[in-house]
């Protein structure tokens, strides 16, 4: 079985966002997740070395992600 499975919402966090944002560190995304968010989610590497892809099992979490974090053009 494929994990996290495919229907899963992947919000992209890149390396560039992280670098222009001070208080994007990684370890602040993280725990940031952890205590904000109620569902399953998975961290995976995003294309190697561009970043970070943050899965999540319910939707309404990747918004709330999405709209905290994700500030890519």
């Amino acid at each position: 079985e494929c994990w996290p499975p495919p229907n899963w919402t992947e919000v992209v966090v890149t390396w560039k966002t992280m670098l222009d944002a001070s208080d994007y560190a990684p370890n602040a995304i993280t725990d940031w997740t952890e205590s904000t968010i109620q569902g399953r989610w998975h961290l995976h590497g995003y294309q190697a070395t561009e970043g970070f892809a943050f899965r999540f099992e319910d939707p309404r979490d990747a918004t709330l992600f999405r709209l905290r974090w994700s500030h890519d053009s």
